[in-house]
C-alpha cells in the first residue's frame, strides 16, 4: 500500500531529509511540486511531502489562504512529526527518543495525535474546494485515516487464530446450556444459539478445527446438550454440526463414539417425528460410522439395524433413501476390502469388519426381508399411477439397493424370488408401453431407470433355485 503523508511545516525536518549530504544549493520553490534534492536546505513556510515507498521528498509554495492560516497561528509554535515507516507507533509505547538536533519533537503522544487530527480536519476542509483535475485523481488513489483503521481492523480479525475463534462460540453458548436441556429459551435466545451452531458448522468443516472442537470437549459442552434438549430447530442445527465434524475425522468419531453419540442418535431417529430432524440425524450417523468399524458395532448392538428396519416398513420417502444409501455405503466398504494391497492393513482391517459381522446382522434382524417387500411394494405402486420423475431417486436408490446386497441376502431373496421377478416384469412392460410423447428429459431419466432395473431382474433372475 502506497502512503503518501503531507505536512504543513515551517522548519527543516531535518530526521527526514538527514545531515549525511550537504548541498550548498538553494531550493527554489514554486507553487508546483519540485523534488528536493538529498542535503538541500528547504526555507520554511513551504508545503512538503515524502514519499516512504520511493524516498522521494517534494516541495512546494503555500496557497494563499494557508498562508494566511500561518499567519494567524504564528505565535503557536509549528513543529514536524519524525515518521518511520518500518517501525509504527503503538498506544502502549513510549514515543521515539531522537538526538539533541530534533529535540524538538519531545512532545506527548497526545498532543501528536491533536496535530495530526488537526490536519486531517484541515485536509476535509479544503477538499471540497478542489478544482485541480490532477489534485483530486492524487487525491482519490489515496485512502483516507478511517478506511485505513477499518483496514487494519479487517487485517486484525485475519490473524485472530481458529481456537480463540471456537473460544468465542463456546463461551457464548454456555449460559445458554441449562435453558437448552430444559427446554425453557426465550425466542431470541433460540436465534442466538441457532447462530452460534450455524458458524461453528462452518469452521468445523476443516479437520484441524474439527479436531481442537474435540480437544475443548464440544462433545460434551454443545453437542450433547442440544441433542438432549427439546426444540428442534437447535436440535436440527446440532446434527448438522456433529456431521461436519466427525466426516472423514477419525479422532473426532472416536470422540463422539466416547460421548455415547451413537446411542443419542438412535433415539432421536426412534422417537423424533419431525422429517428434517431424522433426515439430519442420518446424516450425522452416516459420517460417524462409516469407515469406523467400532462405532458400526455399537449402532448394531443398540438396535440400529431394528430401527433401520421400522424405518423401511413405514416412513418418509426421503428417510428410507438415507437408510438404504447408508446400508449400501457399509457393504461397499467390506467389498472394497478385497481390493486393498497392503496385506498388514487389508489383515487390520478384516479383522475390525469381521467383529462387526454386518451381514449375518442383517439376516438376523431381517433388514433383507424388509428391504425386498418394499422393493414389491414400492414397484407396485409405480405401476398404478402416471411416472412420476420425482420417484426415480427413490426407485433407483432401492433398485440399486438390492443389487448390492444381493450377495448377502441371497437366501431371503430366493423366498421372494417369484413375487419379485413378477413384480418387475410387470413395471418393465408398464415403463414400455407409457406414451412416447414424455418430455425430452422425462424420457431419458425413464430410460436410466428401466436399464438400472432390468440389471435387477438379471440378478434376482440368477439367483439359483436351489437355494435354501
Amino acid at each position: 500500500m502506497r502512503l503518501l503523508i503531507i505536512l504543513s511545516c515551517l522548519y527543516l525536518l531535518p530526521a527526514i531529509y538527514g545531515n549525511d549530504e550537504k548541498n550548498e544549493t538553494t531550493f527554489v520553490p514554486t507553487r508546483e511540486w519540485q523534488v528536493v534534492k538529498k542535503g538541500t536546505p528547504i526555507p520554511e513556510g513551504l508545503h512538503v511531502r515524502h514519499n516512504f515507498q520511493t524516498g522521494v521528498t517534494e516541495a512546494k509554495l503555500m496557497d494563499s489562504e494557508e498562508t494566511e492560516e500561518k499567519d494567524s497561528n504564528e505565535n503557536l509554535s509549528s513543529n514536524s512529526l519524525t515518521l518511520h515507516p518500518e517501525k509504527a507507533i503503538s498506544e502502549d509505547e513510549e514515543p521515539p527518543i531522537f538526538s539533541e538536533k530534533t529535540n524538538m519533537f519531545d512532545y506527548p503522544l497526545e498532543e501528536l495525535k491533536a496535530r495530526l487530527k488537526k490536519i486531517k480536519q484541515d485536509e476535509a476542509e479544503t477538499s471540497p474546494e478542489l478544482n485541480d483535475e490532477h489534485a483530486k485523481k492524487v487525491k482519490q488513489k489515496f485512502r483516507d485515516y478511517e478506511t485505513l483503521k477499518k483496514e487494519l481492523k479487517a487485517l486484525e480479525v485475519n490473524i485472530t487464530t481458529n481456537w480463540e475463534l471456537l473460544n468465542t462460540y463456546f463461551q457464548k453458548f454456555q449460559p445458554h446450556k441449562n435453558a437448552v436441556t430444559t427446554g425453557t429459551l426465550m425466542s431470541t435466545e433460540i436465534e442466538e444459539i441457532l447462530d452460534i451452531l450455524y458458524n461453528l458448522e462452518y469452521l468445523l468443516h476443516h479437520i484441524d478445527n474439527a479436531k481442537v472442537f474435540a480437544d475443548m470437549q464440544g462433545m460434551t459442552n454443545i453437542i450433547s446438550p442440544c441433542l438432549n434438549g427439546t426444540n428442534n430447530e437447535i436440535k436440527a442445527e446440532a446434527l448438522r454440526l456433529l456431521g461436519a465434524a466427525v466426516q472423514s475425522n477419525p479422532k473426532v468419531q472416536l470422540k463422539a463414539l466416547e460421548n455415547d453419540i451413537v446411542q443419542k442418535l438412535l433415539h432421536i431417529l426412534s422417537t423424533n417425528t419431525r422429517t428434517e430432524v431424522k433426515s439430519r440425524c442420518l446424516y450425522a450417523l452416516s459420517a460417524l460410522i462409516r469407515q469406523f468399524p467400532a462405532a458400526q458395532k455399537v449402532w448394531i448392538n443398540h438396535g440400529g439395524l431394528e430401527i433401520f428396519g421400522k424405518i423401511l416398513v413405514n416412513d418418509q420417502l426421503q428417510i428410507q433413501i438415507k437408510v438404504m444409501k447408508l446400508v449400501n455405503d457399509l457393504i461397499i466398504e467390506r467389498q472394497d476390502l478385497q481390493e486393498t494391497t497392503n496385506t498388514e492393513q487389508s489383515q487390520i482391517k478384516t479383522k475390525a469388519y469381521t467383529s462387526v459381522d454386518l451381514e449375518q446382522k442383517l439376516l438376523t434382524y431381517e433388514y433383507c426381508k424388509h428391504l425386498s417387500n418394499l422393493m414389491v411394494k414400492s414397484f407396485k405402486g409405480e405401476v398404478t399411477n402416471q411416472f412420476k420423475t420425482n420417484n426415480y431417486e427413490f426407485l433407483e436408490t432401492i433398485s440399486e439397493s438390492m443389487i448390492t446386497i444381493a450377495p448377502v441376502c441371497k437366501h431371503q431373496f430366493k423366498t421372494n424370488k417369484d413375487s419379485m421377478l413378477r413384480t418387475i416384469e410387470h413395471l418393465l412392460s408398464f415403463y414400455q408401453k407409457l406414451d412416447s410423447t414424455l418430455e425430452q428429459d422425462d424420457d431419458e431419466i425413464l430410460k436410466n431407470l428401466t436399464l438400472l432395473i432390468e440389471k435387477l431382474q438379471t440378478t434376482v433372475t440368477e439367483i439359483p433355485h436351489d437355494e435354501l
